[in-house]
């Protein structure tokens, strides 16, 4: 006997909840179709919504692939230790070679004052010139590739290695980095709040279409009243709404932003060219694409459960 209530009462939970589910289908099915006899509004809505994420999408993935790009420079960081006019090429080779005990070291290379000269000349087309000079005026280097991507890092570590007697002057190239992380920082903070700015703005656009959409239809939600509806059931239809214009916001949101990749690639290719990096921005991510899609919906539908309800509840039979 218990067994067949038990049965009883499953088969009456699943009945329900098919027949919540055809009715969400039902919903949804009626909200798009209604979308869809009005194009030009339709459109317009998500068009703006579009227009309203790319923005912070754009800084956002900017500022993702700047980061990428600074760990790459971060990583190719060198330290360079000028030694004094007193250290002798042997006692600059042992120093090179104790050097490479430090964890944090990968690589030191010790570059003599001869093959610095004939360097510089080969490079700088002086040859001729330097050769005349009775004195070599550059001094011994040592080349030093840190395994760490840490500015503070290595600002400890040339701190170290400054205080070692041989080592006249020691050269970071840190300080462009700082500042190409700085300007990271600022993108990401600029994003955020635009994300959060953004944010209230659709609710607000979303909200004031959907209040459109219950005053059009105010006359049957009053009746809907009368007979017994609740405003779950009235706001439905309605939330569904507010979730498919920004989900389609968001899907044409990302297709703007590959749009705008595209046209910026070439001048991004040659930047980066210039610094010897195969840098380049992706044009349509998958993750791009889910994001900014669940973005707008998510927002959509938010903006229509505060709009839908208030207003549904302002309505009296």
């Amino acid at each position: 006997m218990g067994t067949g209530a038990a049965k009883t009462k499953s088969r009456e939970k699943s009945s329900k909840f098919a027949k919540t589910m055809r009715n969400h289908r039902k919903d949804a099915g009626n909200s798009l179709y209604r979308l869809a006899k009005a194009p030009l509004s339709s459109c317009m809505t998500v068009l703006v919504i579009a227009a309203a994420l790319l923005l912070p999408s754009l800084l956002f993935s900017l500022n993702s692939n700047l980061a990428s790009l600074l760990a790459g420079f971060e990583n190719n960081a060198r330290i360079v230790l000028y030694l004094t006019a007193a250290t002798e090429d042997a006692r600059a080779m042992e120093v090179s070679e104790s050097l490479l005990t430090y964890n944090d070291i990968d690589l030191a290379e010790f570059v003599s004052k001869e093959d610095a000269l004939r360097d510089f000349s080969n490079a700088a087309g002086f040859t001729e010139l330097l050769a005349g000079l009775d004195e070599n005026p550059l001094p011994s280097t040592i080349v030093i590739t840190p395994n760490m991507s840490s500015l503070d890092g290595l600002d400890s570590l040339a701190a170290t290695l400054e205080a070692m007697p041989e080592v006249d002057l020691v050269q970071v190239d840190s300080l462009w980095l700082r500042r190409l992380a700085a300007i990271s920082d600022l993108i990401g903070l600029i994003a955020r709040t635009l994300g959060l700015i953004v944010i209230l703005s659709l609710c607000f656009i979303v909200g004031n279409t959907v209040r459109l959409h219950i005053e059009n239809r105010k006359e049957e939600i009053k009746v809907i009243k009368l007979v017994g509806g609740t405003h779950s059931y009235i706001a439905r239809p309605f939330l569904y709404t507010g979730l498919f214009y920004g989900i389609l916001g968001g899907i044409l949101a990302s297709i703007l932003q590959a749009s705008v990749f595209l046209g910026f690639s070439d001048a991004i290719s040659v930047i980066a060219t210039l610094y010897s990096n195969s840098f380049e921005l992706p044009l349509l991510t998958p993750v791009t694409v889910i994001f900014l899609t669940i973005s707008g919906g998510l927002v959509g539908w938010l903006a229509a459960v505060i709009a839908g309800y208030r207003h549904i509840g302002a309505i009296n039979p």
